[in-house]
């Protein structure tokens, strides 16, 4: 199962309500359409997200590519307890994404794992519990990207 954090969108907005309308910047639609392309051969059957536009968006053209609906779920949201969202892993098989934003994967691995925007983490099961395996760094850097459009 791959657990992906949401694609670049900019700075966090000072009201809860916006911050949940915020969508994904240039750079962030880059890693978006590069993320389609990266794993649209791979055997995923189901792909869940926060409802937050930023994850829709992330997650809406590999869906498309694969034929998939995207299910909303707020098991995914930054607020969500871990309880909610480990209950929500539990259901998906081994070919799900999961797109969500950092505070859940703080909350998951106790602050442990770091995960850049566009990135993903492989998460393994060993027995009830999740473990992440390897990291998937994002298809487009933020750092690299910003860069390139700062020349132009």
């Amino acid at each position: 199962m791959l657990l992906l954090r949401h694609a670049s969108a900019g700075e966090r907005l000072s009201s809860p309500s916006l911050d949940r309308a915020r969508p994904l910047d240039d750079v962030g639609r880059a890693q978006a359409a590069h993320l389609s392309t990266m794993l649209s051969s791979d055997p995923l059957e189901r792909i869940v997200s926060s409802p937050h536009v930023r994850c829709v968006e992330t997650v809406a053209e590999l869906a498309r590519t694969l034929g998939v609906v995207v299910e909303l779920r707020s098991e995914l949201e930054p607020g969500a307890t871990k309880r909610e969202t480990l209950a929500l892993l539990r259901t998906l098989s081994s070919a799900s994404l999961a797109c969500s934003h950092r505070e859940v994967f703080e909350r998951l691995f106790d602050g442990n794992i770091t995960c850049e925007k566009g990135g993903a983490w492989i998460l393994e099961r060993r027995g009830s519990r999740f473990v992440p395996g390897a990291y998937v760094p994002p298809p487009v850097r933020i750092r690299r990207a910003r860069r390139r459009a700062a020349l132009v």
